[in-house]
């Protein structure tokens, strides 16, 4: 074999060598493009708005006997009149999907050296579950027995799933019917009629964006659109 033919065998081999690496670069150059992260955050604004956060609600004797909506992850803060000096105490049971956070007494602010004066018992109960939950609570002497006369405290609390609850975007609007409400009309056309829309929030044209409750265990004589219990609103710049 002369040298020249080796040469030729030589060049060959080292221009396929070149070409074939030259291929595997880009392709491992394509690889890591298309793994590249996009972002820790890959949320859409609209994505972002439509994640419920927990709120806290407070509730005192004024609100015995209601019924409230709730979704897991929300706090409830019970604040009850006591004083222990007489030896009454509010005795208080709950529903296994409330969880007790806090448990404790608070003589009224300024009074804190005054015998007899008083003050608040409260509670504090993170919401675990869903479905119906509920807060009893008796005021009594613990060695007494009961008589029925007692004063007591009872909280519903209906617990929905997250997926239950209503959200969106839309212009409050005044309506001239059954002596004049306000009442929110969504972006696709649907009518909610709020049964505790804030006063500040009651301006004709205005845009709000909100989270409901569906009340559908509610009547309503406006006979427009569904019934909703505001859970959060805010006011959207146009």
């Amino acid at each position: 074999m002369n040298n020249k033919f080796i040469k030729i065998i030589a060049f060959i081999a080292i221009l396929s060598i070149v070409i074939l690496n030259s291929g595997c670069v880009a392709s491992d150059e394509d690889n890591v493009q298309g793994e590249l992260p996009t972002g820790e955050n890959n949320n859409t604004a609209d994505e972002i708005t439509d994640i419920v956060q927990p709120i806290t609600n407070s509730y005192s004797e004024n609100d015995s006997q209601d019924t409230i909506y709730a979704i897991k992850g929300d706090t409830i803060h019970v604040k009850l009149a006591e004083n222990p000096t007489t030896g009454y105490s509010w005795n208080l049971t709950h529903s296994d999907g409330l969880e007790l956070k806090e448990d404790n007494y608070e003589p009224k602010e300024g009074t804190e050296k005054l015998v007899g004066a008083g003050g608040f018992h409260q509670w504090e109960f993170e919401i675990v579950d869903t479905g119906e939950q509920n807060i009893s609570a008796i005021y009594m002497r613990p060695w007494e027995e009961k008589t029925g006369t007692e004063n007591t405290f009872k909280l519903n609390v209906i617990v929905l799933e997250e997926d239950e609850l209503i959200k969106g975007t839309g212009t409050v609007t005044y309506m001239e019917l059954e002596g004049g409400f306000y009442g929110i009309i969504t972006e696709d056309e649907s009518h909610y009629d709020p049964i505790n829309l804030a006063e500040q929030f009651r301006n004709d044209g205005s845009v709000v964006e909100f989270v409901a409750y569906p009340r559908n265990d509610m009547m309503s004589f406006h006979m427009w659109g569904q019934l909703i219990e505001i859970r959060t609103i805010a006011q959207v710049s146009k």
